[in-house]
């Protein structure tokens, strides 16, 4: 028994190394594709997120409000890119026009309602499950309760309603709830 989980464990390992060599063997065939201009504020970005986090982190008692570097830092960027024409001038690639306003409701195409209808009660039941999931882990730990219903019919209006606009379908992510739980924000009681 030893043996084939030896066996086995190295095949695994031999697995990864290989495509991690893959992996790598990418990155330097393509790296004379890279823009230093996006590497560089990429790496910027990423450091200033790391060391506000830790300094959140360390002086959370002793401040009152948690610097919000996520939106401190989209809004930073954003206005560097613009005033330095970084789309002209580095050759970045940057959000074009923005349309004002809301589009108009339309009724979604129900000719092809029946080609996506499995997929569509797919996506929307793992939505729901890990929305529910995730509200009723911030209910214990912020010790309040939750109505299965309530989340339900939460769930299902704030993505009929939003069809009509061809919007994406809406779900909770646990990545943002961590990173606003990082941030010191709590749900409503």
């Amino acid at each position: 028994m030893g043996w084939g989980r030896k066996r086995w464990g190295s095949l695994t390992e031999k697995g990864k190394r290989e495509k991690n060599a893959r992996i790598y063997a990418y990155i330097f065939e393509n790296i004379k594709s890279i823009q230093l201009e996006a590497l560089l504020l990429s790496v910027l970005s990423i450091v200033l997120l790391v060391l506000v986090k830790e300094l959140n982190e360390k002086y959370k008692g002793k401040i009152k409000v948690v610097l919000p570097i996520d939106l401190v830092l989209i809004i930073v960027t954003s206005v560097a890119c613009y005033y330095a024409d970084m789309e002209f001038n580095y050759g970045l690639k940057v959000v074009g026009h923005i349309p004002e306003g809301i589009p108009a409701p339309r009724l979604p195409p129900m000719n092809i309602l029946s080609e996506v209808v499995t997929e569509a009660f797919g996506v929307a039941l793992v939505g729901y499950v890990a929305s529910l999931a995730l509200a009723q882990g911030s209910a214990k730990k912020f010790n309040y309760s939750v109505d299965d219903n309530q989340e339900f019919l939460a769930h299902g209006l704030s993505n009929v309603i939003p069809s009509f606009f061809f919007c994406i379908p809406s779900a909770a992510a646990m990545g943002r709830t961590a990173l606003l739980y990082s941030t010191g924000a709590k749900t409503q009681a």
